[in-house]
């Protein structure tokens, strides 16, 4: 069966382009930039940054996410599918686990978080069950 969601494979390429230095930048903004005080003289640049940081992140996961692959038959098709299965199911279950654990500042850390981690966890284990599978071949 042929996805017509699927975007061309050359969109993969870009989607890791954007990505990765989106990824760094965002990690640096959560965490190093306050205490740093990277923003000194420019408190309005932090917000535009982030919100920035996170449009690039969500579009390049995005393009990675709904590509194709070079080959893409139904046993690529099954392995999306499942991988995109559990990937909701994890991000779930650790929401879960988070809403009873976590309050106030430390849960809203979570939340931003749990924007990316489906398509982060869809990303590493369907490339990891491509991986795989190509070795044991």
């Amino acid at each position: 069966m042929k996805s017509k969601y699927l975007l061309p494979h050359v969109y993969k390429k870009i989607g890791w382009i954007i990505s990765i230095p989106a990824l760094i930048i965002g990690i640096f903004h959560l965490h190093f930039a306050e205490r740093l005080d990277a923003y000194r003289g420019f408190p309005w640049l932090e917000p535009v940054m982030n919100t920035v940081t996170g449009v690039i992140l969500i579009v390049g996961l995005l393009l990675i996410a709904f590509s194709r692959e070079k080959t893409e038959d139904e046993y690529i098709n099954k392995i999306r599918l499942e991988s995109f299965q559990v990937a909701v199911l994890i991000n779930y279950i650790l929401l879960i686990i988070c809403m009873l654990f976590l309050y106030g500042l430390d849960f809203l850390s979570i939340m931003v978080y749990n924007m990316y981690t489906v398509l982060l966890i869809f990303i590493a284990r369907f490339n990891y069950l491509i991986y795989r599978n190509k070795n044991a071949v």
